[in-house]
Order: C-alpha cells, then sequence, then structure tokens
C-alpha cells in the first residue's frame, strides 16, 4: 500500500511540473518569432499579456502583434490551426501597443544582427502590401477568382485604414477592389469602391468608365451615368472617350438638343473624326434636320468609305419618309377620291425607294457588325424591291435571307 501511494505522489508531483506556467521573457518570445517558431513564440507572448510584469509593457503587445501577424501569413502548414482570427489578434495588439507607447515614437526590431531596423509601421505597411498582391494576383491568375480577390483586398483595406496615417497603394487598393467587385457584379460594393479612390485622388480612366457601366447598365440610372461621365470629362480633360459616351447619354436620355450643341464643338476641333461626325449626323436626324444629318453621313463615310454605321443610318433618313408615305397609303379608303390619292402616293414612294436602294445596296456590301443587322439590311432592300417591283432582285435577296436562316413565313 506504501508503494502504491509513494508512486501515486510522484506521478502528482510530475504533473503539476508539467502545468507549471511560462515564464515570460519578451527576449526569448522575439527570438522564437525570429527562429521561426511560432506556436512556442505564440505561448510565451500570450502569458506575457496577463503577467504582472509585462502585460503593461508597450513591446509585449507590438510583438505579440508581429507573431501574430506571421501565424496569419506563412505558408507553413504546420501553423495551419493557429491562423483563424490571428489578422485581427494582431491588429488589436498593434493597437494596444501605440497605447502603451510614448507619443511621438514608433517600435522596430532588427531581424538580423546586419540588417536594418524595421519599423511598426513598415511591417503594418508590408501586411497591407502582402494582401494587396494577392489580391492582385487573383484577378490576374489564368482564372480570376473574384470574390477570393475581394476578401483579400478587403484586408488590406482593414490593415492600412485603422493602423497607417499613410499607405502609399490606398488608391491602387480601392482601384482593384473596385475591379474585382465589377467583375464578380457586387455592383454596390464596386461602385463604393471606385468612389473612394476618385476622392482619394485616383486618376485612372477606367475607374469612372466602370461607374457609368454600372449606371446605365444594372443601376438603369442614366442620369447618374451622365453625371459620373461628366465627373471624369472634368478630371481628365484630354480623354476623348468621355465626350462621345456623354453625347451618347444625351441621346438616350432625349436631350438631343443639349448633345447636338456639344458634337459641333466637337466636330469643330476634330474635324477628321469619323465617330463625331455619324453622332451630329444622328442628333440632326433626330431633330428632322434631314440635310445636316445626310451632310455629316457623308463626311464620316468620306473619312471611312467602310464605315458600315454611317452607309446603313444615311439609308434610314429615306426609309422614315417612306414608312410615312406608306402609313397615309394605308390608311386611305376605297372612294374615287382615295384612289387617286393612292396613286399619286404609289409615285412618291416608288421615287423614295428608288433613292433609298442604293444607300441599302451599299450597306450590303459592306461588313455588318453582326447577322442580325446583315438580316435587317436585306430586308430592307427587299421591301424597297417589292415597292418598285423589281421581281428579279426580290427574288435574289429572299434567297440571301434564306441561306442566312430566314424563311417566307418568318
Amino acid at each position: 500500500m506504501k508503494r502504491i501511494t509513494l508512486l501515486m505522489l510522484m506521478l502528482a508531483a510530475t504533473v503539476v511540473y508539467a502545468q507549471k506556467p511560462i515564464k515570460p521573457n519578451l527576449n526569448k518570445a522575439l527570438g522564437l518569432w525570429k527562429d521561426g517558431k511560432l506556436a512556442e513564440a505564440k505561448e510565451m507572448i500570450d502569458a506575457a499579456t496577463t503577467y504582472e510584469k509585462t502585460m503593461n509593457n508597450g513591446d509585449t503587445w507590438y510583438y505579440r502583434g508581429l507573431i501574430y501577424a506571421s501565424i496569419d501569413t506563412t505558408s507553413n502548414k504546420a501553423f495551419e490551426s493557429l491562423k483563424p482570427g490571428a489578422l485581427d489578434v494582431a491588429l488589436e495588439s498593434f493597437k494596444k501597443a501605440d497605447e502603451l507607447g510614448k507619443k511621438g515614437s514608433d517600435y522596430f526590431v532588427q531581424p538580423t544582427p546586419t540588417s536594418l531596423p524595421v519599423s511598426k509601421a513598415q511591417q503594418i505597411e508590408g501586411l497591407s502590401n502582402y494582401y494587396l498582391n494577392k489580391g492582385i494576383n487573383y484577378i490576374q491568375a489564368d482564372e480570376p477568382n473574384y470574390e477570393a480577390s475581394m476578401e483579400a483586398l478587403e484586408k488590406t483595406k482593414k490593415i492600412f485604414e485603422g493602423n497607417l496615417p499613410t499607405y502609399g497603394n490606398d488608391t491602387l487598393t480601392y482601384y482593384v477592389l473596385g475591379l474585382a467587385a465589377y467583375n464578380a457584379e457586387k455592383h454596390d460594393q464596386a461602385i463604393d469602391a471606385m468612389n473612394t479612390f476618385i476622392k482619394k485622388g485616383g486618376k485612372n480612366k477606367d475607374a469612372y468608365l466602370i461607374l457609368y457601366r454600372i449606371y446605365s447598365g444594372p443601376k438603369e440610372d442614366k442620369e447618374k451615368a451622365l453625371e459620373v461621365i461628366r465627373q471624369g470629362k472634368a478630371a481628365l480633360p484630354g480623354n476623348s472617350d468621355f465626350p462621345r459616351i456623354e453625347i451618347s447619354l444625351l441621346i438616350d436620355l432625349n436631350r438631343v438638343g443639349e448633345a447636338k450643341e456639344g458634337l459641333e464643338k466637337a466636330v469643330a476641333k476634330e474635324p477628321n473624326d469619323k465617330v463625331l461626325h455619324f453622332y451630329l449626323a444622328y442628333a440632326n436626324a433626330s431633330l428632322k434636320n434631314k440635310d445636316e444629318a445626310m451632310k455629316h453621313y457623308s463626311e464620316a463615310l468620306r473619312i471611312d468609305p467602310n464605315y458600315f454605321e454611317a452607309q446603313y443610318y444615311q439609308a434610314q433618313l429615306f426609309l422614315i419618309d417612306i414608312d410615312a408615305l406608306t402609313k397615309q397609303i394605308n390608311g386611305l379608303g376605297i372612294s374615287a377620291a382615295d384612289n387617286a390619292k393612292k396613286r399619286e402616293l404609289f409615285q412618291q414612294r416608288v421615287k423614295k425607294c428608288e433613292e433609298a436602294i442604293p444607300y441599302l445596296e451599299k450597306a450590303e456590301r459592306m461588313r455588318a457588325p453582326d447577322k442580325e443587322m446583315q438580316i435587317d439590311v436585306l430586308e430592307k432592300l427587299k421591301l424597297m424591291y417589292y415597292y418598285v417591283a423589281d421581281d428579279a432582285k426580290t427574288k435574289a435577296v429572299t434567297a440571301k435571307l434564306k441561306m442566312l436562316g430566314v424563311t417566307e413565313d418568318q
């Protein structure tokens, strides 16, 4: 019995010895961190945060921030179980270190005896850059992961926004975050990020273009899209995209007179810009200034003889009149007077069709931007040939439409 009791006492003593608390030592904790022994360093520094002699020492919390930041960013799988929440602990520790430190001074460590000291601000900036680079790499991968990019970039923001008075890559962070959010179709986050990028002095034109696409597309707010484009135009006056988009939006918003005024100024500055002539022609056509519209469509085609859109819309100027004549014809009755009027209108329509056909034929010979537009031109030609009673050409166009999959009953 005595031997068993003695053995039990020996075992109890061993257990007590094994559970003896670690005596915190800041220099040892720092040395363990430098040696990459993160689990031991964590254990030592955690103990220091509750030990009476070290718990109110700013270095304790600074070292704790360093150790937990290393746990958060290490690629060593042996420390994977320590990672959850490590970044939050690191940032909280750095803030606690600032509260306990002397005003106007910064903490630093010397990684090796021969290296230069690295300050806490530099270490936090490096931590920010670590997540910024991850965010960029996720976007630039062969198979981009925009959600993962956003997650990494949100960490970058979390680090520098609360811990650094200035961060050299702040605008880059917001820009890349906006780009990732836009591609992930997280439109509200993209708007917030790009607006912050611009507010902080970012000058990349794509920030304005992404905001424009979101407002003119998913958000269905063309007035806001116009506001964004005008901001871009003011911020980047040398960019030629913004004036064109502004004009397009004004036309979409039925503010054609305003668009026309801007276009006339733009054409005066760039008389050989085919797109500006095209839009000015379109604005004049919308305002029923047919002669001016014809003039500027012709100018666009002079600059680029293969400009399909200009050729197509120039032909449309005749089709507007033809459609109006057809409506008049269809609205007449069967009286002698109505029949006489119909004959007169038929003759007018034939004349208009004869004027329109060469423009449509030229458009048909050009390279249409897509199959739908190619079909549209052929169908319009078919109708013109029908109105002028050209059976041979009507048959030829019908055959072309059939080759494109359009049948008679469609």
